[in-house]
């Protein structure tokens, strides 16, 4: 447990630089939001910007940590795999959507930002694949049976 506690310690650091780095936008992009794509306000406020990250970061964890904990580790691999494939496809699109739409014209720190989302999104990936979560204890039928033989 108390790794997962030093991973969500991780995880809320990056979190927290993250919605720093998203909240400074250019002036541009500040007025764009303003004006015309009001859905991304959440990401003018450094704080708010840094809960939502943090927020999607623990939901992550959740679902790696049920995973690996509740079901045989060839399901936990396939869902792992299936959510780091995710992640690449998310870097990919915004990578694409930071150099060919308008956010082209937000600041570099904002581009940061976006990219350290998925910095901690690999990062939860990659901790589970190396490090063990305590499996879910095996009750065994089997001795009631052992029982009734002796």
């Amino acid at each position: 447990m108390k790794k997962i506690l030093n991973l969500i310690l991780v995880q809320g650091i990056i979190s927290l630089i993250s919605g720093i780095l998203l909240s400074k936008m250019s002036l541009v992009g500040k007025i764009g939001i303003s004006v015309v794509y009001t859905e991304y306000t959440i990401l003018k406020t450094w704080w708010k910007a840094a809960l939502l990250v943090f927020f999607i970061q623990l939901i992550l964890i959740a679902v790696l940590y049920v995973t690996k904990r509740f079901m045989i580790y060839k399901t936990f691999v396939i869902v792992n795999l299936v959510i780091v494939i995710l992640g690449l496809l998310g870097l990919f699109f915004t990578y694409i959507d930071f150099t060919t739409t308008s956010h082209k014209y937000m600041n570099s720190k904002f581009h940061t930002g976006g990219y350290l989302v998925w910095f901690g999104w690999f990062i939860n990936c990659i901790y589970f694949f190396i490090f063990s979560v305590k499996p879910k204890p095996i009750e065994s039928t089997n001795t009631t049976l052992n029982q009734g033989l002796n």
